[in-house]
């Protein structure tokens, strides 16, 4: 039995029935993460003390109460991004201003995680405040892809997803406010779910009435991201968006059956981002894999819901500027120097009447997707729209599509669209290029279509499984 391959719930069962403990299970990731992270980077700090405190524990309630009784994830090591508040535990957020940051309460995500039984093994990388779709910072380094360490991993959630897919923990919390879980998702192979806006409450994020932001969930099997989603779900007074009902998801019996009939629209272009060509056969042959078992299929000619990036780099960039202004000087002595920008007296500056205005075209782009909904189950694109450009970079990083060099806004930008909108979308493996990187299919739904968004992922699953395909990366 290798531990580390296993799927969380697969853990869990085994645990809960005597069939492995809770220490075994963390002894064989922690030296999985001692193996592996000096090659990756997909770390900031471990929790070692507290997690075995936590193993122990978990193998003491086995002996005293029955399997039944037992959270569903009991004694199972999960990570959480760098981003999200960990009681106990150094949060830094990626940034130096914050090294030495420990904060004395959980995040909602994080402490519904470990109510439900499973064990913080530590934090993964982001980069400073997740600003960028590369997982790099002053604090930590770079974090690389482990299908080609000369590769990005993606960001901002890049170390949970390297995490995921090298077996340094089977379930991560990430978050994604712009892409940030799906990224890394599509580049390193695994899944990363942005839930709808709110239905994990999300109280880190300071902009609780114009947010863009969500926990967000990496693994690389279903069931497991079912199990953290159920998990972390629910009404909590912190996020005002949370509150409301929530069904739980479940995995579905047979999801070709589920899903027969049901409209799909491929938009190749959507954001006016072009794909490069190997990209897109990739995609283009899961559609036709998805058509065979009974869904129906629309190609659109044109991007139907326009929409206008602008909207999304402003208030990301207005967010992040308040934020780092209200800083002490000290704090913002130690940030990146390409931060210093958004400092007052430096060149940025906002108006806010353009604010309010893009606010405006925020809800006009809801309504355009919603529309399309009225007539589809759901949207699809590639992920990103090329190969991962290099790790180590010295300037402006380029993406290469086509065989043109282009800004690399054009590799994912498009995927900010269900941020701004609110919509839950997945990032689902789709198969490789050249054998060798992975590739990801984007997929959105309606507002609290979860449960739609796995049984696709399952039924992919079936079709064109990753689940047993490790990477092999290159040291």
């Amino acid at each position: 039995m290798d531990i580390i391959k296993l799927p969380g719930v697969e853990l869990a069962r085994l645990i809960k029935s005597g069939e492995t403990s809770a220490a075994e299970v963390l002894e064989a990731t922690l030296s999985r993460i001692k193996e592996v992270d000096q090659h990756l980077n997909a770390f900031v700090n471990l929790d070692v003390s507290g997690a075995r405190t936590q193993a122990r524990l978990a193998d003491q309630m086995v002996a005293d109460n029955a399997a039944e009784d037992l959270p569903a994830l009991h004694g199972v090591p999960f990570t959480v991004k760098d981003l999200l508040d960990t009681a106990g535990v150094r949060s830094t957020y990626g940034s130096r201003a914050f090294a030495a940051y420990i904060p004395d309460t959980d995040a909602v995500g994080v402490a519904r995680m470990r109510q439900a039984g499973a064990i913080l093994v530590g934090k993964t990388t982001t980069p400073e405040f997740a600003v960028k779709v590369t997982t790099d910072s002053l604090l930590c380094g770079i974090t690389r892809n482990p299908w080609n360490t000369r590769l990005t991993s993606g960001g901002s959630s890049g170390g949970a997803a390297v995490a995921v897919a090298t077996g340094m923990g089977t379930l991560a919390v990430s978050t994604d406010g712009g892409g940030s879980a799906r990224i890394p998702a599509a580049v390193c192979g695994v899944l990363g779910l942005k839930p709808t806006l709110g239905a994990i409450p999300h109280e880190t994020w300071p902009f609780h009435f114009g947010n863009n932001s969500t926990v967000s969930i990496n693994s690389r099997t279903v069931p497991d991201l079912a199990a953290m989603l159920n998990a972390m779900s629910g009404a909590h007074p912190s996020d005002p968006l949370s509150r409301r009902l929530r069904r739980p998801v479940e995995i579905a019996k047979d999801p070709e059956l589920k899903l027969k009939g049901k409209r799909l629209l491929m938009i190749p272009s959507m954001g006016g981002n072009t794909v490069d060509q190997e990209m897109l056969e990739s995609v283009e042959a899961m559609l036709s894999l998805l058509a065979s078992s009974g869904m129906n299929i629309e190609v659109a000619s044109s991007d139907p819901i326009k929409f206008d990036s602008s909207i999304f780099s402003n208030l990301l960039t207005t967010n992040l500027a308040a934020r780092v202004r209200s800083m002490t000087q000290q704090q913002q002595a130690l940030l990146d120097p390409g931060l210093h920008q958004l400092l007052e007296g430096c060149d940025y500056h906002s108006d806010g009447v353009q604010l309010q205005q893009q606010a405006m075209e925020r809800s006009r782009l809801y309504d355009r997707v919603e529309t399309i909904f009225s007539e589809f189950d759901f949207i699809v694109t590639p992920t990103v729209t090329a190969r991962p450009p290099p790790a180590d970079s010295d300037g402006v990083q380029r993406v290469n599509i086509g065989g043109e060099m282009l800004p690399l806004s054009r590799w994912w930008i498009h995927l900010a669209q269900a941020n701004m909108t609110g919509h839950p979308a997945i990032s689902i493996p789709c198969g490789f290029i050249g054998e060798s990187l992975p590739t990801g299919l984007n997929v959105m739904a309606g507002w609290d279509s979860e449960q739609e968004l796995l049984d696709l992922a399952a039924l992919i699953a079936v079709l064109k499984p990753w689940m047993d395909r490790w990477p092999e990366f290159n040291v």
